[in-house]
């Protein structure tokens, strides 16, 4: 019994037809070990993991540095707020307690 992966669209008939493929693929590892092919199959799954590990791995690193990025910029606005409100205390248009003061109730 196998899966047609091309009755399923997308999502979780994708995700079952791998789990299925999978299961068929560990349920016939005696068939692997009778022939003494453990060496060439483990190639072969090393071989197919190369590209997605390289995509996760770009992935990854693009993600942390927009992370990193979107980070430095709000730190960026509050240090730009807190530079603008001392200077406004400095030049007295405003007092200490209004600038951490929410509204004016």
């Amino acid at each position: 019994m196998s899966c047609n992966c091309n009755m399923f669209v997308f999502g979780l008939g994708q995700t079952l037809c791998h789990l299925i493929n999978l299961r068929f693929a560990i349920g016939s590892i005696r068939t692997v070990a009778s022939f003494c092919a453990e060496e060439k199959v483990m190639r072969v799954y090393r071989d197919k993991c190369a590209g997605p590990e390289r995509m996760g791995i770009k992935q990854g690193l693009i993600a942390g540095a927009g992370f990193g990025v979107s980070c430095f910029l709000l730190f960026c606005v509050y240090a730009t707020s807190f530079y603008t409100r001392a200077w406004l205390v400095e030049a007295g248009t405003t007092t200490f307690p209004k600038v951490f003061r929410v509204s004016d109730v």
